[in-house]
């Protein structure tokens, strides 16, 4: 992540009790939330009653950012003033259901961020590593955490250091792609462990690489030969395929979870989808100003954040990469294209809570390691202030297109799982 941020008033949060949903509703797979007292949650449409993780969040220890592995493990986080002292703790639930067990714990280090490997371990079965992103507002660096959890222990690694910090993981689950200080672009091999290769171009202005989910080729942006603006650019064998030329920084873009497309935006256009084999252009969203973008799971569809308010209360056509427009957000609203069609379904505005503004403004990053998306490509899943009832997770069906959507819970942030 960028900035070393994370005040602890951002996250301490005020203590309250923690609303039920009123129903379990039909929904597809597993759903992880933080409530509005602190506390974590889950939700699965197979069993009968909301599953309740963490009974023990106040003012001085709140948890965030629930983080779903693919093999269904549910890691989540804590940072809070421990005699005195910055402490996180790290805490991992084998299937999202029985409470996590404490992982690993830090003092003088403020939790960031988490990406679980796409796959086990390459020596044990039921081996899985949490990549884990910390803060230490004394070197104003961040580093990077490798969690080995087992059926039975965690054990921990220093990966590395940098300020930026942005990390993708290849499919196999043996590699990270890694971008650091906006000044170089790495891979890194998890079982040696090694910086095995140094890519020999300049990092334009952007935020995190991304490995396919497919392949061993990588989309990055590259500094252009002008030294002022960005292309984007697929590696592959040594060999570098830029897709999009010139462009105006900061950009964002995201592999097709099918790996046959790209989407991106810069800082003056609108989303484009590029066939990743031919280069062709395929689709692009019909306005600028794009906050963030999501694919869904079968590569058919782009969820798209646009501003709701009125013109001119919020800068136009501002890219989420830009501080001032991400603290601006108030009223927001989903969008979503279809990429065979060029159509798009727009739905209603939202103010979001300041766990989904951090969320969309390093989605780039968030849309590789937490889904909002369901499983089955259908529902959206975020999190809202809704008048009187405070912060809520909502769940939005993108296949009625004249639909509104429907609150799960109180709470400050919704992930759904991999899996159905």
């Amino acid at each position: 992540m960028r900035r070393i941020c994370l005040c602890l008033s951002f996250l301490l949060f005020t203590a309250q009790v923690a609303a039920q949903p009123t129903a379990i509703l039909d929904l597809p797979g597993s759903i992880a939330y933080i409530g509005i007292d602190g506390n974590v949650y889950s939700i699965d449409s197979q069993r009968t009653d909301t599953t309740v993780l963490t009974d023990d969040a106040n003012l001085e220890k709140q948890y965030v950012w629930p983080t779903w592995s693919t093999d269904g493990r549910l890691a989540y986080f804590q940072t809070g003033l421990m005699n005195n002292q910055i402490e996180t703790n790290v805490y991992i639930s084998s299937d999202g259901h029985q409470p996590g067990n404490l992982a690993y714990t830090v003092t003088g280090e403020i939790f960031t961020y988490a990406y679980w490997s796409p796959q086990n371990c390459v020596d044990e079965s039921n081996c899985r590593n949490l990549a884990v992103l910390l803060s230490n507002p004394r070197d104003q660096l961040f580093s990077v955490r490798l969690i080995r959890n087992t059926q039975h222990h965690s054990e921990q690694m220093l990966a590395g250091l940098g300020a930026p910090f942005y990390y993708s993981w290849s499919p196999d689950g043996l590699r990270m792609l890694w971008q650091r200080n906006d000044e170089r672009v790495d891979v890194f091999r998890t079982d040696t462990p090694e910086v095995i290769d140094i890519l020999p171009f300049k990092p334009g202005r952007f935020q995190s690489p991304a490995w396919s989910p497919i392949d061993d080729r990588w989309l990055i942006g590259s500094l252009a030969t002008d030294s002022r603006s960005t292309d984007l650019v697929i590696i592959a064998n040594g060999e570098a395929q830029r897709l999009a030329e010139q462009l105006a920084g900061p950009i964002s873009f995201s592999w097709s979870p099918n790996g046959d497309y790209a989407a991106y935006m810069d800082a003056n256009g609108p989303i484009f989808v590029i066939d990743t084999y031919t280069g062709e252009t395929i689709s692009r969203a019909p306005v600028n100003g794009v906050y963030a973008f999501f694919w869904s799971p079968d590569s058919n569809h782009i969820a798209y954040i646009t501003s709701a308010t009125a013109p001119g209360s919020l800068i136009a056509g501002a890219n989420a990469k830009t501080d001032a427009a991400v603290q601006n957000i108030t009223r927001i609203a989903w969008s979503i294209l279809d990429i065979k069609t060029d159509s798009v379904h727009s739905y209603g505005a939202f103010q979001p809570t300041n766990e989904m503004i951090y969320l969309l403004s390093f989605f780039d990053q968030f849309a590789q390691s937490h889904h909002v998306w369901s499983p089955d490509s259908r529902f959206l899943i975020y999190s809202e202030i809704a008048g009187e009832q405070g912060p809520i997770v909502s769940v939005l069906d993108t296949t009625q297109p004249d639909t509104v959507p429907f609150s799960i819970a109180q709470g400050v942030i919704g992930i759904w799982n991999f899996n159905l």
